[in-house]
């Protein structure tokens, strides 16, 4: 009898032991807080998102050789996760500034996989269809050849006062008949327009072009064209006579052109270039270096 007691008082020990320790299920907690900011992309040091094919970084360098501050450069890329095959790019610089500095192009690629050519082509434009030409006067000479003169032709802005016109007929290939920053950057303007690199070599590429205030394309006069490209689309269809500060040939006019392609030639990405000076305000006041607006 006592066994049985004994036995008895020790199996309700244990089940109120059991009942004791058992627990309602608990919550799993969280190792980290979730995060309630937008997920970023990570990038490089200057801000390019990292696997981009195609990226632009525009800035200056003062005629002194400051280089603008490295925050103050604009970026334009083409986004690596949701890409568009061609993008605009606009630049605003302050127009002495820009006047007094040369600019850097500064193109390359974070995915030479996917953009094996990369080509930079500056903004040029037709200044004029000036023929130079050879006019016959009076009788031929002794020998029976036609007496002829050199008659029209175009004096460029930056030739000396007692320099001769050269012909800008079309189809002519004078460099000084055109106008921006292609003639000046590129030497054998305008056979070629552009340039280019392999990415598989190296992955940027640095274009640049000297201040206008050293240039001095456009003469003694204190104008922004030799860089900016703003003239607007509708004016680009319309002439300028010779001889005007902004003269150029209808349909003649051609924007900064970043392009990537592949082996074949097909064009992958695209970045268009827009530079316009910036005057003292918004309003257009203080327009001490004159652009395309």
């Amino acid at each position: 009898m006592k066994t049985y007691a004994y036995l008895l008082t020790a199996a309700f020990f244990v089940l109120v032991s059991s009942i004791s320790c058992s627990e309602e299920p608990k919550a799993l907690v969280p190792t980290e807080s979730p995060s309630t900011g937008t997920p970023t992309t990570p990038t490089d040091s200057s801000g390019v998102p990292l696997g981009s094919p195609v990226y632009l970084k525009v800035g200056t360098k003062w005629e002194s050789g400051v280089d603008l501050p490295a925050k103050q450069w604009k970026l334009c890329y083409i986004s690596p996760t949701t890409p568009a095959q061609n993008i605009d790019c606009e630049v605003a610089i302050p127009e002495a500034q820009l006047y007094r500095s040369a600019v850097e192009f500064r193109i390359g690629t974070l995915n030479s996989a996917s953009c094996p050519i990369l080509s930079f082509r500056p903004y040029y434009y037709k200044r004029t269809d000036e023929a130079r030409t050879l006019q016959p006067v009076g009788p031929p000479d002794d020998d029976g050849n036609p007496t002829q003169i050199p008659v029209g032709g175009y004096v460029p802005p930056s030739a000396d006062s007692d320099s001769e016109p050269i012909n800008c007929a079309p189809g002519t290939l004078q460099k000084e008949c055109y106008g921006g920053a292609g003639p000046v950057m590129i030497e054998t303007f305008p056979k070629s327009t552009s340039r280019y690199f392999l990415t598989d070599v190296m992955s940027e590429f640095t274009y640049s072009i000297d201040a206008e205030n050293q240039v001095r394309t456009y003469g003694a006069r204190n104008v922004n064209y030799l860089v900016t490209n703003s003239l607007d689309p509708a004016l680009r269809t319309q002439a300028v006579a010779t001889g005007q500060l902004n003269e150029r040939v209808a349909d003649s006019y051609y924007d900064y052109q970043i392009e990537c392609k592949s082996y074949w030639g097909e064009r992958l990405y695209g970045i268009k270039l827009i530079i316009s000076d910036e005057n003292w305000d918004s309003s257009g006041g203080g327009d001490d270096y004159v652009d395309w607006y």
